[in-house]
């Protein structure tokens, strides 16, 4: 009857460890397949950075040319500006354009 008792507790030893052994396992691969799929988005994000980080270098680089193209309209337009106003502005400087009676009317 020791023998039985001692077999049947044996078993029960066995059956147990089998099952933590099968739920060890089960979790492992559950585990294996969470990592595989956070490796796969892990890079799916780095390729969107990567593609964000080129997009922003290429808008900033139309920015920088349309800042550059409005600064050289800029400086085209300050000669054209600075001739006309020439002949049309008399300021206090420019005595000459003044006649010697002070422009009083008659």
């Amino acid at each position: 009857m020791e023998y039985s008792a001692e077999m049947a507790r044996l078993e029960q030893f066995v059956d147990t460890l089998l099952e933590k052994y099968n739920q060890l396992k089960a979790d492992y691969h559950a585990l294996q397949e969470l990592a595989h799929k956070r490796e796969n988005e892990c890079a799916e994000l780095k390729n969107q950075v990567l593609e964000l980080s080129a997009e922003r270098r290429e808008v900033g680089q139309k920015v920088t040319g349309l800042l550059d193209r409005i600064e050289q309209w800029e400086k085209d337009q300050l000669p054209q500006e600075t001739e006309g106003e020439a002949n049309t502005d008399f300021g206090p400087e420019d005595v000459s354009a003044v006649p010697p009676d002070g422009g009083a009317l008659r």
